[in-house]
């Protein structure tokens, strides 16, 4: 809510946990006010019904469009390519 209401510039969730359910709706707020919701690698998401219902790869959303790309590039890499087997590397601690 607080990226919708301008209050934050951007929300990083850095865990595959959450649904499509959980990005569909944002998402078409986000465009249509000029933000943008991608996972952490910049991809966006689909929703056709042949796709899974989890969002593997975390989620960035961005108040600006235009900004997207650069809070992208300050996820380190090493971050986000751990990001798909959060659950499976926290089951080894």
């Amino acid at each position: 809510m607080l990226l919708i209401e301008g209050k934050a510039h951007a929300y990083v969730f850095p865990s595959p946990g959450c649904k499509k359910w959980d990005t569909c709706a944002p998402e078409a707020v986000l465009h249509a006010m000029g933000g943008k919701l991608t996972d952490i690698h910049g991809n966006l998401y689909n929703y056709d019904k042949d796709v899974g219902m989890r969002n593997d790869w975390g989620t960035l959303a961005t108040f600006n469009k235009e900004d997207h790309k650069e809070y992208l590039d300050l996820i380190p890499q090493k971050n986000k390519d751990m990001v798909k087997d959060y659950f499976k590397n926290k089951s080894k601690k």
